[in-house]
């Protein structure tokens, strides 16, 4: 059953794993690596960034077969 998920769904399980890991370590990367500790407004932007993206995943799992 779980392998009838989009692959949307996978990826998006994906990065809010990603998303986890990066929350428990207090680094973030996009461009660069950003310390919560060093670099705050950055750090919170990027966690925000990822999570609306893996949330995606979930809202329109079928984007890519438009």
């Amino acid at each position: 059953m779980m392998a009838s998920f989009p692959w949307s769904y996978w990826l998006g399980i994906a990065l809010f794993l990603w998303l986890f890991v990066d929350l428990i370590r207090g680094e973030v990367y996009l461009w660069q690596a950003y310390q919560r500790a060093n670099e705050p407004g950055l750090y919170w932007f990027c966690i925000a960034l990822w999570a609306i993206v893996a949330i995606s995943c979930f809202i329109y799992p079928n984007w890519s077969l438009s």
